[in-house]
């Protein structure tokens, strides 16, 4: 196989199994914040569910990272996902037993999948030309539209099958969310070769992890394998001093506090439309108009980001999100929930792609599973600190709490922008100085 086949059909197994991945997650999301207040008795513990899911994404992110670096991306993958399945099968389990704590643990196990679907945009990125690498995390990004149509297609077959065999329309969710999961591991086991660490390592092979030491992959050795081929070992750069360069923190400001906003307002909807006398077929379709908007546009993103640049692009999804704060207590009515949660998705997507392309650009060669898991660390943190937070927010001020906060968030990505492109320039003085 050509390294050009070999790289088409890495991307499109990463293309499918995050299609599978994203249509179980929209499934199981749509239930969990209104399982969580039925069993905890409080819309107060709404949240609590997605915060789990964030706080086991970040607790896996930085050794899936390392993982990826020392065994190979599809080993990690397979473990995410298969960490998903044991995942939803614990739904079932807590959907039949009425059991908070089983739901919990579900939730928690759910965030291993998530933190492995998370890094997908980045091996995509890395087996491609550098040119081409804002085009690759808005085609992977862009996966999630067929989350959209298969959440939106597993609603209305929980219902079929709710109506027809006397099922449980949350436990359906769940049971979905099982085979659609093992689609995704099957898929990543027994498409995704060469490993895409192999194969990027042929192209690069001056790039090796901090140790020194070539992963362990199976199939052919990289090129840089060969005897007498191996670069000199080199120690790779603190993870301090990597995240301290400006167009870094621009990166990871943007994807972090876009993703903290998305989640707020986001997982505390369903509970929003549910009060409202919304059925749950209705909070599946605004999840998935929400999907669309966070996906659907992906490839037009990454096209911006390649030619308008990144951070004008980041900066128009921060004022996108701010617009979606502003305006979220006034979201009453079926479509202005709609328009509003598609409004949502698509300025997460505006500083998701082009914060991920900044950030691809900035990872030292080499490092790219660690430095990534390092990130998606801390997205996963602020991210948790968002989906624990709506919850008590919205009990005290109704959908009021969670906007006016997304709307003072969503202005930090501003924020940051300005502090960061004023240290790039005080730097540019002083090299022009020196």
């Amino acid at each position: 196989m050509t390294d050009t086949a070999a790289r088409t059909r890495i991307t499109a197994s990463l293309f499918l199994s995050q299609a599978f991945y994203s249509s179980a997650f929209i499934g199981v999301f749509a239930v969990m914040p209104i399982l969580a207040t039925r069993f905890g008795g409080s819309p107060a513990q709404a949240g609590l569910p997605v915060t789990l899911t964030m706080a086991g994404r970040a607790l896996a992110s930085y050794p899936l990272g390392w993982a990826m670096d020392r065994y190979g991306r599809r080993m990690a993958l397979t473990i995410g996902f298969a960490g998903g399945v044991v995942s939803a099968v614990l739904g079932v389990l807590a959907v039949w037993s009425s059991s908070l704590w089983l739901l919990l643990a579900s939730a928690a196990l759910m965030g291993l999948a998530r933190s492995a679907s998370e890094q997908a945009r980045f091996i995509a990125a890395e087996v491609h030309a550098p040119a081409m690498r804002d085009n690759m995390i808005g085609l992977i990004v862009f996966a999630g539209t067929f989350g959209a149509v298969g959440g939106r297609a597993a609603a209305e077959m929980g219902s079929w099958l709710r109506l027809s065999f006397g099922l449980n329309e949350f436990a359906v969710a769940y049971l979905l969310a099982i085979g659609l999961l093992a689609l995704a591991l099957l898929c990543t086991q027994i498409l995704l070769r060469p490993d895409p660490l192999t194969l990027r390592w042929k192209a690069e092979p001056e790039s090796l992890p901090e140790s020194g030491v070539l992963p362990k992959v199976t199939g052919a050795l990289p090129a840089a394998a060969a005897p007498g081929a191996v670069p000199a070992p080199r120690r790779g750069r603190p993870l301090l001093e990597i995240f301290s360069a400006p167009d870094m923190q621009i990166a990871v400001t943007a994807i972090a506090m876009g993703q903290l906003v998305m989640t707020m307002l986001m997982v505390i909807t369903p509970l929003h439309m549910n009060i409202c006398g919304y059925d749950t077929l209705n909070v599946s379709t605004a999840l998935a108009v929400h999907t669309l908007g966070m996906f659907a546009l992906s490839p037009l993103t990454g096209w911006m980001s390649r030619q308008v640049g990144r951070v004008p692009v980041i900066c128009a999804g921060a004022l996108v999100l701010m617009a979606c704060g502003l305006l979220a207590p006034y979201a009453v009515s079926l479509y202005a929930l709609y328009f509003g949660m598609f409004a949502l998705g698509y300025g997460w997507n505006l500083c998701h792609v082009a914060g991920s392309a900044l950030l691809a650009q900035m990872v030292p060669e080499g490092e790219g599973g660690r430095v990534q898991g390092a990130a998606e660390f801390i997205v996963s943190i602020t991210s948790g600190i968002g989906s624990l937070s709506s919850g008590a927010l919205f009990a005290w001020r109704g959908f009021s709490g969670p906007g006016a906060a997304g709307l003072l968030l969503a202005g930090l990505i501003l924020v940051a922008v300005a502090v960061a492109t004023s240290a790039n320039r005080r730097l540019a003085l002083e090299i022009a100085n020196a």
